[in-house]
């Protein structure tokens, strides 16, 4: 397929938007939380987001139980991770956005394809606005964020991507130079290591832990932690079998920090590794709140930003993503 847009297709029983060129198929389901299901690489058949293989995607009322229902995909939290009260309000567990049917604008140029997807949070009073598109023969895919309160009352807020990223023991995970701080009110296998440390490498009871690995599921291992400090701002996964890596640039004004939560066989027996650049952390909302961590939208202030996710072949290993979107390494 050359270049296309269609909505032609459901999937059980869910609208969806299909954005794709030769190299790239994205499936985005606005009923869901506006959630993109899959992300394709069409030449190398890989699909790069992990779906979970007993919780199918569906239609879900607010308040609903994040970890229960848990598709997969690449969703968006907002304005907070844990169920929390926010200035007299209590949000749902992992906000208001996951779980609201989005309006859906499919466009197209020569050029072009993409789709724009609106949402007014019920309880906030935010309207989100992400705009999604990949030209003609790339393998880079734009996001294009706007956040606008509508109220009358400063909002503060967490903002957080969520994509669930498909692991194998072949992959590897590459930041930045960063400060890595463990969650401990989950830490699974990290809760022997050091609270904070520096990326990649940790100590657990004596023996050195290199977080880039990715283990085999059999081993069992569950990482939750935040990424602060960060010397730039991008993430990547690499695929060393067959030599494919993808990676997210974003701007370190907006996602200041990027948590990773990844059960590789440690949890419900997933395996997959969720890279969640973020406004800031932890995932405690009044912890956050109270460190200065968060962010807030004055009444009518809109916050707009773009994030790139980069699609390459040819590395085994990331060094980093270039302002334009190439990633380099080895």
């Amino acid at each position: 397929m050359d270049l296309s847009v269609s909505t032609d297709w459901t999937y059980r029983g869910l609208r969806t938007v299909v954005l794709e060129n030769r190299l790239l198929r994205i499936v985005i389901l606005p009923e869901a939380g506006a959630k993109i299901w899959q992300i394709t690489y069409k030449p190398l058949d890989a699909d790069l987001l992990w779906n979970n293989p007993r919780v199918p995607p569906t239609r879900l009322p607010m308040n609903s139980r994040y970890d229960d229902v848990w598709s997969g995909g690449w969703d968006e939290l907002f304005p907070n991770d844990e169920a929390a009260p926010i200035d007299g309000e209590l949000y749902p567990d992992h906000g208001e956005l996951w779980t609201g049917e989005w309006q859906a604008e499919p466009f197209s140029t020569s050029d072009e394809v993409g789709v724009r997807l609106r949402f007014i949070t019920p309880i906030s009073a935010i309207s989100v606005d992400k705009t999604i598109r990949i030209r003609r023969d790339s393998s880079r895919i734009s996001f294009q964020h706007v956040l606008k309160n509508l109220g009358n009352a400063p909002f503060p807020f967490l903002w957080k991507l969520h994509p669930a990223m498909a692991v194998t023991p072949q992959h590897r995970i590459d930041f930045p130079a960063m400060k890595v701080t463990v969650e401990r009110d989950f830490a699974g296998t990290l809760g022997s290591a050091p609270a904070s440390f520096h990326w990649p490498q940790t100590q657990i009871n004596g023996q050195n832990i290199d977080l880039r690995r990715v283990p085999a599921p059999s081993e069992r291992q569950l990482y939750f932690f935040y990424g602060s400090e960060m010397q730039a701002g991008w993430c990547a996964l690499t695929n060393t079998a067959n030599r494919l890596a993808c990676g997210f640039l974003f701007d370190q004004k907006v996602f200041s920090s990027c948590w990773v939560f990844a059960s590789y066989g440690g949890w419900r027996n997933y395996n997959v590794a969720v890279l969640e650049p973020c406004t800031g952390y932890p995932a405690n909302f009044d912890a956050m709140r109270a460190a200065g961590r968060h962010k807030t939208l004055a009444p009518g202030e809109a916050l707009s930003t773009e994030v790139l996710f980069i699609v390459q072949e040819g590395l085994q290993a990331v060094t980093g993503i270039e302002p334009g979107g190439k990633i380099v390494g080895s």
